[in-house]
């Protein structure tokens, strides 16, 4: 059994040209039901750089311990940010922005859902992709007239009346599959758990920063309230106003 020691978490953010470690606040946000995730890079008031960056500049958030990072989110600057302006804080979406901003506007002839997702991808940019291979029978024409991307799936859905998850997790694009998860990690009381509490129908798990957890992962939980394998449906890892890093797993 191999065992992390979660001490000095680390931060690392970047929006376009621009790379900060210090001086920021973060909350990023990723849940089964939310086509998209999204996150947010707040200034701390001792540090708000004269920056400037323009909607859909590539953006990341890197959550770590001993220099050793792993990615929490990436995407884009969803909206243009100006230092100069009362903000503090510049907001960030997946790769989902890509999907929404493209139109479809073609007749399909005697094809899957899995041509057609392949093909407004495409369209949209996005060449990494893990699509479900349940077999479909083809549609003789189908027509998708003015439509985003994710309008355009959810016609698919309609037409071949289906209702696949889809989501973007390391840049990949996911219809009706999961990211492959190498390790399933523990989270014990008195040990890992700060606290564990039910909420909304669901199980709240306040731990220190664990970039390493997904939605739609596996965990494995040992506490005296709950105790066993569960999916993850939400998390969302943010920093407070004492800078500590927090990560808040639903399940």
């Amino acid at each position: 059994m191999e065992t992390l020691e979660l001490f000095y978490p680390q931060i690392s953010a970047r929006a376009g040209p621009y790379t900060f470690d210090k001086g920021v606040e973060i909350e990023v946000y990723s849940s089964k039901t939310s086509y998209f995730d999204w996150a947010k890079i707040r200034f701390t008031e001792q540090f708000q750089p004269k920056i400037s960056l323009k909607k859909k500049d590539p953006a990341a958030i890197e959550l770590g311990y001993d220099d050793i990072f792993e990615e929490v989110f990436t995407g884009y600057v969803s909206k243009p940010y100006n230092g100069g302006g009362f903000t503090d804080e510049v907001t960030l979406k997946d790769e989902m922005l890509l999907l929404e901003e493209t139109q479809i506007n073609d007749t399909f002839l005697d094809t899957t859902p899995q041509e057609m997702i392949s093909y407004f991808l495409g369209k949209a940019g996005v060449s990494k992709m893990k699509l479900s291979s349940q077999g479909y029978p083809k549609r003789k024409r189908l027509p998708i007239r003015q439509m985003s991307v994710i309008e355009a799936i959810n016609a698919v859905h309609a037409a071949w009346n289906t209702k696949q998850p889809f989501f973007f997790s390391g840049g990949v694009f996911y219809w009706g599959e999961k990211p492959e998860q190498s390790k399933i990690y523990t989270f014990e009381y008195g040990v890992n758990i700060i606290s564990l509490v039910r909420t909304g129908g669901a199980w709240e798990l306040e731990t220190v920063s664990a970039p390493f957890v997904r939605h739609s992962h596996k965990i494995n939980v040992i506490h005296p309230k709950v105790s066993g394998e569960f999916e993850v449906s939400k998390v969302v890892s943010s920093t407070g106003e004492n800078g500590f890093i927090r990560t808040k797993i639903y399940f």
